[in-house]
């Protein structure tokens, strides 16, 4: 094989081949729609690389008509390289090329690409900018200081009272977190009471899933440390201001999946506690504190992560011509670490995807 032409490039696509066992081979040429579900460490990264490479090189697709979403910028990135590597080694450095442009994004880089493209439709300053977490996180506390001042600014005694029982940071934290977790998932700002576990019962599940957590030595450094100061933090006696806003605490990963929902649980349960007394005023500081905040960003011209996705969906839903744009131009949308994808997210992926045109492939952990 060695004197015929183009014989080292079919050497090195065989090793490529030779190079997935069975599973990740089946994962990679499965038709349709595919979600691959495996433990940390299979390969998955692999398969999803190589799915890539051979719908552009084997199915003609072009590089503008894929794509990815990853769960992090250093992740895109890694992919973006990964797949380079796999286009040059099938000697074909046009391809390469073509992956500067290529739409390989975290879910708010997709988001903000669509927005610029379309930023009059959603009421956007063509020249917004993308603010990062901690700038965030300081423009929401300078929004939050304002819209409590005017809060209690009447001197009324149930206002007073409301701050003198949960102290400033602790409406701060309760009612910012309360805030994030709503536009997360595509809700309106609105306290709803329903049904909910007594608080120790709620207090009891968590510290019931974290003391195993806390001990599981296959789980990360960081699901234990969570778990472990669960276990310091929520004591059995915690009052429901103290284990309001438990973000802190937060655990990824699969291991942690049952300590996560037991700890978004304690959280709800808390919070309707809470609200159950004070709903009506803690309603309007909420929305105060919205108004505020949407207001500073406007003054600079700049958007959150949240307001990214939320724009995006709004638009993809009540477009219809944006919304066909997009669905007739992607031919493959792919998702890496689907477990972690909320469903404001998987609302826009299924807003981006066209329903008979669109093969959608997932990857995630078990």
């Amino acid at each position: 094989m060695a004197d015929l032409p183009g014989a080292t490039r079919m050497t090195a696509l065989a090793e490529r081949a030779t190079a997935l066992n069975d599973e990740q081979l089946a994962a990679v040429e499965a038709a349709g729609t595919v979600f691959v579900s495996a433990g940390a460490g299979t390969g998955k990264t692999s398969v999803l690389v190589e799915r890539y490479v051979r719908a552009v090189c084997e199915r003609g697709l072009d590089v503008d008509s894929i794509l990815v979403i990853t769960y992090t910028r250093k992740a895109a990135g890694e992919l973006r390289s990964r797949i380079r590597a796999a286009f040059v080694e099938r000697n074909r450095p046009d391809l390469a090329r073509e992956l500067d442009g290529a739409w390989i994004s975290t879910i708010h880089g997709f988001c903000n690409r669509l927005l610029k493209a379309h930023p009059f439709a959603v009421g956007l300053d063509p020249r917004f900018r993308e603010l990062e977490n901690a700038g965030a996180a300081v423009v929401r506390g300078e929004a939050f200081e304002r819209a409590l001042e005017e809060f209690c600014a009447s001197g009324d005694e149930e206002r007073l009272r409301l701050l003198a029982t949960y102290r400033a940071d602790g409406l701060r934290r309760m009612l910012t977190g309360v805030y994030e977790t709503l536009r997360s998932s595509g809700r309106d700002l609105v306290l709803e009471l329903g049904e909910r576990p007594p608080l120790a019962e709620a207090i009891s599940a968590l510290r019931e899933e974290a003391a195993p957590l806390a001990a599981d030595e296959s789980a990360t450094v960081s699901q234990r440390g969570s778990a472990t100061e669960a276990l310091r933090i929520v004591v059995e006696s915690a009052s429901a201001v103290s284990v309001v806003d438990l973000s802190a605490l937060q655990a990824r990963g699969s291991r942690a999946a049952s300590y996560e929902l037991a700890r978004k649980a304690l959280e709800r349960s808390s919070l309707e506690e809470l609200a159950a007394h004070d709903r009506d005023l803690l309603q309007e500081l909420l929305e105060r504190f919205a108004a505020e905040y949407d207001a500073a960003k406007r003054r600079e011209s700049v958007v959150d992560f949240e307001d990214l996705q939320l724009a995006a969906r709004d638009l993809l839903r009540d477009s219809e011509d944006v919304r066909d744009t997009v669905r007739l131009r992607f031919r493959l949308l792919m998702v890496d670490e689907f477990q972690d994808t909320n469903g404001l997210q998987c609302e826009i992926v299924d807003l981006a995807a066209h329903p008979e045109l669109t093969e959608v492939f997932t990857v995630g952990d078990e």
